[in-house]
């Protein structure tokens, strides 16, 4: 078996304040956190003096809470890696890409991943649990760098949109799998695809290939078809 790599989980205000000032204006953060609100019609530098003054408040005031939940993050996933990582080795058969991965525990439900530094962040309340979410961003990670080894020059030619869609429709039907089912305990996850049919399209396909590059195949043929069509975000 390909060994998967070591995944750190560490604490990142830094982090938190640029999520903060760049992706949390959509209802899942403003549910968790409507002070936020308050900040929306300032002027950019004011609107950026709030939203760092409140998240250095918000570690402050629950920095046990975020403590506690970065070594249960870390502990939790330790239950998980080894067969997560012998289920992954199943369907690649490929080594994990070089690299410094780390987790995030974050204190907003937005969840960013950086492919290129193999960086990630995971709602610290995360209601799928974070296992399910660091199994979701670990996956990406490795099929991003399959992509790019086994379909070099059409990856090229794509858009970055298409391939972040096939990513996710990927995720949505490999994380539906008996194997990663036992391991991440959910068996019906939030989806990607722009809807149940698409998914159980992409199910199918599945069924009907078994194989990473065979699925990738024949659904980047899809895409010629103008009923997948790709969000506007």
């Amino acid at each position: 078996m390909n060994p998967g790599p070591r995944l750190k989980f560490q604490l990142n205000i830094e982090f938190d304040r640029w999520t903060c000032n760049n992706d949390v204006f959509h209802n899942s953060v403003i549910k968790d956190h409507p002070m936020l609100t308050e900040s929306t019609d300032l002027e950019p530098d004011a609107k950026k003096a709030f939203n760092d003054r409140y998240v250095e408040k918000y570690y402050k005031t629950h920095k046990k809470d975020l403590e506690d939940a970065e070594e249960k993050m870390k502990d939790d996933w330790m239950t998980i890696e080894s067969g997560y990582f012998e289920a992954t080795d199943k369907l690649f058969n490929s080594r994990w890409p070089e690299g410094r991965y780390i987790c995030y525990p974050s204190i907003f439900n937005c969840n960013p991943r950086f492919i290129g530094t193999k960086e990630f962040q995971v709602f610290y309340k995360h209601p799928e649990t974070t296992n399910y979410v660091c199994a979701h961003e670990m996956l990406h990670f490795i099929f991003y760098d399959y992509i790019e080894k086994h379909y070099n020059q059409k990856y090229k030619r794509l858009e970055e949109k298409v391939i972040w869609k096939l990513s996710e429709i990927f995720n949505d039907v490999v994380l539906r799998l008996p194997e990663f089912i036992a391991i991440t305990g959910q068996k019906d996850p939030g989806i990607y695809a722009e809807t149940r049919d698409e998914l159980n399209d992409a199910i199918k396909l599945w069924e009907n290939t078994k194989t990473v590059g065979a699925f990738v195949t024949k659904y980047l043929v899809l895409f010629s078809n103008p009923v997948y069509n790709f969000p506007n975000n």
